[in-house]
């Protein structure tokens, strides 16, 4: 017989802990998650299915409204760590996403992701685009992240990066044994490995890469790792987790596995601020510090950099006391270790990662684990290092060479300033700086090449031109000088390259050890043909579009399209490939990549945007929401439509009728499902899929999972998942991992996206619950919601407001519709990125094609009507004076 539901809703203690409850005492439950439940949420009830319709917001007070941003621009998030606090002989990961007030949605693979990519580390670092060729990098990280290859295949092919597969040998991942039985999954850790992935592609594109995952993130199974990859033949190795603070038993307990002469094993200072961690600590390894880089168009390098600082969080730095002072190191603050080493950027870092609910798709990352593998890719890209010795001495024998020094920022307070607050030369927070090429991080002997580059036919300076031998490479500054590091000896393939001019013919050069050797170029530019085209909308209204058309790999201004016509025409150098990433100006368009082939001709190239149903706002759309949602309410068995399905050996599958009384604290109300695996003899197993009835998403044009939950989790014997089926159930993958630390979480509302399957007819959920003698999971109102954006009647009127006696744009001006007084109205705009258009600017739906009358008004204006008449399909142009009061 069931026992009724306790009065006051109780939270149930499993088995285990009662067990145990004498000894532990209070304060142990309640660090094990076991905590009195707050009062249960009542959501509204929508029904099994339900479909509504919101109209998209049509107020335009800024521009811009795409997803990415400039290099340039300060990023506007915060970071927060992806993994929580280990337990002892346990390491963290130190990799950090950014958060936002509203949800990180996925872009679609034609959008610019926010943050910087490869092509801004190579530039600000002086690395070349092709770097690592014949070099293995390895990566060592905890637990399985079970969608790395994929997602870093979506990572290179955004950035145009050569494919680094299984399959063509360029990406190999193993266990910590060198097979392929790979650990249990840990959300946090996921993140880490896609972080890691993604910046030792952008530093080394060209390298192979190992991922090494460990059963778990113990020290001794990490170090493991370490030397499972060194003996598979990496010469790079790198470590973005460790453990605060510094022990004399470090080295002695684990430093043997980071001791590995001729390899360069670099591992992460940290992201708490001022204080060190293992295994940074270690005489043995490179210790990366972390920076906040930032485009500075005015500076002669382009680029800018400080101490990585966010809220509570910087690099780590100090001393370690208890470790050996290597002889390279001469700062005097410190008798010991002192960290870290060199840095490397810490923020705003593009990063693919689709895996869990952390996996959002495009994300910024930071931390020094991100630092932490660029550093390791920039050694490969130097070359091997000599047998013997210790990759971690280079820079300090590099006397400067091949460093840019970061002088400003600090990460906290110590007694020995420059332990914790950079400055001139050596500093903790960034050691001696970050890579300015190659110099700093091999270990033969070099000299250096300068000079400047000029165009042939004006004469004057070329400013981010490349000049470079193999991996050796540096950018022309705004004078158009460069200081190229090289080897010592005779360089051969020695070009200039830059977009839009020819690349000079190879020159090969004699270098001499301490010596500098000039040398000029001029370049050619290249002859240019017209690209022409419109860019309109894709998803049934068809108007015109104002956008913006930037070329990938190019540093020039990008192109705008009419805002009237759509028409846009830009001059490419001919006979090459183009990628024009397109963006509209109007805010609820996904952007778009346009591929161009450009010969000796004129080339017509049209682009469709496509309003973006995950947002929402495109105006002149309404979006449908059609919601699937099941509340459980049938006790007795599975919804109509719905499957428990348990493996052999199962007891305690999926169940509804709240077995052991233990109330629904999900945040939803009535009945629920759970897995119980704390109910029944010692030791029970589970292996349980509760499976969804099929989901027509064939009109969705995008789609996102949620469902309430509550848990009682043990890493080591319990197991949550969902997976999805696009074929009915034929084939699975996973879509949302459940947490990778012991303890509870109650009123957790998970979101999984679900755009991937959008348009698919046959879509089929399952919650996998697989323990031994674990404790339990409980879900509730899943639901499955499809988003299509459905065009309205009406049409676009754009134009631009002035001054009637100066000309200039009025800004904050308000343009409304007087005919249709419910309609949300304009704001002129300021258009800086935009020469062909003032500011001023607006964009204003009006509904119904046809005569309508504008009210036009600002503060210090007379207010004004005009008329305008309207097409569908089309954008109409309206202009406005107004005369200033008085």
């Amino acid at each position: 017989m069931r026992k009724t539901k306790r009065a006051g809703g109780t939270p149930h203690v499993p088995r285990a802990l009662r067990r145990g409850a004498a000894v532990l005492g209070l304060t142990a439950l309640a660090l094990l998650g076991v905590q009195p439940a707050a009062q249960a949420e009542t959501p509204a009830d929508p029904g099994p299915t339900a479909t509504t319709t919101t109209s998209a917001p049509t107020r335009l007070d800024t521009l811009s409204g795409t997803s990415g941003e400039s290099a340039s621009d300060e990023p506007a998030t915060d970071l927060e760590p992806l993994c929580g606090t280990p337990a002892k002989g346990r390491a963290r990961c130190f990799a950090m996403r950014a958060t936002d007030e509203d949800p990180v949605r996925p872009l679609t693979a034609t959008q610019t992701p926010a943050g910087l990519g490869p092509q801004d580390i190579q530039s600000a670092y002086s690395l070349p685009s092709d770097g690592g060729t014949g070099q293995t990098i390895a990566i060592i990280d905890a637990y399985d992240n079970p969608n790395a290859e994929a997602d870093l295949a979506v990572y290179r092919s955004q950035y145009g990066l050569p494919p680094c597969t299984t399959d063509n040998g360029c990406f190999k991942k193993v266990d910590q044994r060198g097979g392929t039985n790979y650990p249990t999954v840990s959300e946090g850790w996921t993140g880490e490995i896609a972080l890691d992935l993604d910046m030792v592609s952008a530093a080394a594109p060209n390298a192979k890469i190992l991922l090494v995952e460990t059963d778990n993130a113990g020290f001794e199974n990490l170090g493991a790792g370490v030397d499972l990859a060194v003996s598979m033949g990496a010469k790079y190795v790198s470590n973005s987790y460790g453990r605060s603070g510094d022990f004399a038993t470090d080295a002695e307990t684990w430093g043997s596995h980071y001791d590995h002469p001729g390899v360069a094993v670099v591992a992460a200072s940290g992201d708490n601020g001022y204080g060190v961690a293992f295994p940074a600590t270690l005489s043995t390894v490179t210790s990366v510090g972390g920076t906040n880089l930032v485009a500075d168009p005015d500076s002669l390098r382009g680029w800018s950099e400080t101490v990585w600082k966010r809220n509570f969080y910087g690099p780590g730095s100090g001393c370690a006391a208890n470790q050996p002072k290597p002889d390279f190191q001469k700062d005097t603050g410190c008798a010991g270790r002192s960290v870290a080493d060199v840095s490397a950027v810490a923020d705003n870092l593009a990063v693919y990662d689709s895996f869990g609910t952390g996996g959002l798709g495009w994300m910024r990352y930071g931390g020094t684990s991100a630092s932490t593998p660029l550093i390791a890719a920039v050694y490969a890209v130097a070359g091997s290092p000599r047998p013997a010795t210790y990759p971690n001495a280079y820079p300090y024998r590099s006397q400067g060479a091949g460093l840019n020094d970061v002088t400003t920022g600090s990460n906290g307070t110590c007694d020995a300033a420059y332990l914790c607050t950079a400055g001139p030369g050596y500093d903790g927070p960034t050691g001696l700086g970050t890579p300015s090429g190659l110099a700093a991080f091999r270990s033969g002997p070099s000299g250096t090449l300068s000079g400047v580059v000029t165009d042939a036919k004006t004469g004057k300076p070329v400013a981010g031109a490349t000049v470079g031998s193999g991996a050796d490479v540096a950018t022309t500054l705004t004078d158009g000088s460069y200081s190229l590091n090289l080897p010592a000896g005779t360089v051969d393939g020695l070009t200039v390259t830059m977009f839009g001019y020819a690349t000079t013919e190879p020159i090969s050069v004699d270098i001499t050890e301490g010596q500098t050797l000039a040398h000029d170029f001029n370049l050619q530019p290249l002859p240019r043909v017209h690209v022409r085209g419109t860019v309109k909308d894709g998803s049934g209204q068809g108007w015109p579009l104002y956008a913006k058309l930037s070329v990938k790999g190019s540093p020039e201004a990008p192109t705008w399209s009419d805002p009237a016509t759509g028409e846009y025409d830009v001059l490419l150098p001919e006979n090459a490939d183009y990628s024009l990433d397109v963006t509209a100006a109007l805010p609820g368009y996904e952007e778009a990549t346009r591929k161009v082939t450009v010969g000796g001709g004129a080339v017509t190239a049209d682009v469709s945007l496509t309003a973006d149903a995950d947002a929402g706002t495109a105006v002149g759309y309404t979006r449908q929401l059609t919601d699937h949602t099941e509340h459980f309410d049938t006790t007795t068995a599975a919804p109509t439509g719905w499957t428990v399905t348990n493996a052999d050996g199962t007891s305690n599958g999926w169940e509804f009728d709240d077995p052991i009384q233990r109330g629904n604290y999900t945040g939803g109300s009535g009945a629920f499902a759970v897995a119980e695996s704390d109910n029944g003899p010692i030791g029970p197993h589970q292996d349980s899929f509760l499976t969804t009835p099929v989901y027509d998403l064939s009109d969705a044009q995008s789609a996102e999972l949620t469902f309430r939950t509550a848990y009682l989790n043990n890493i080591r014997n319990q197991q949550m998942t969902v997976d999805a089926s696009a074929d009915g159930g034929a084939t699975w993958e996973n879509i949302w991992a459940g947490p990778d630390v012991s303890g509870g979480e109650q009123k957790l509302t998970v979101q999984v996206p679900l755009r991937k399957y959008a348009g698919e007819s046959s879509l089929k959920l399952r919650f996998h619950f697989v323990a031994n003698w674990g404790y339990y999971w409980a879900i509730d109102d899943v639901n499955v919601q499809a988003r299509t954006m459905l065009p309205a009647d009406g049409a676009l009127t754009v134009g631009t407001v002035r001054d009637a006696d100066t000309g200039k744009g009025v800004v904050g001006a308000t343009v409304a519709d007087a005919s249709a007084p419910d309609t949300t109205a304009a704001l002129t705009a300021a258009t800086p990125d935009d020469p062909a258009i003032g500011d001023g600017f607006y964009t204003l739906f009006l509904p119904a094609p046809g005569r309508h009358t504008l009210t036009v008004g600002a503060s210090g204006y007379d207010t004004v009507t005009r008329t305008v008449v309207t097409r569908a399909d089309r954008v109409t142009t309206k202009n406005v004076n107004l005369t200033a009061t008085g």
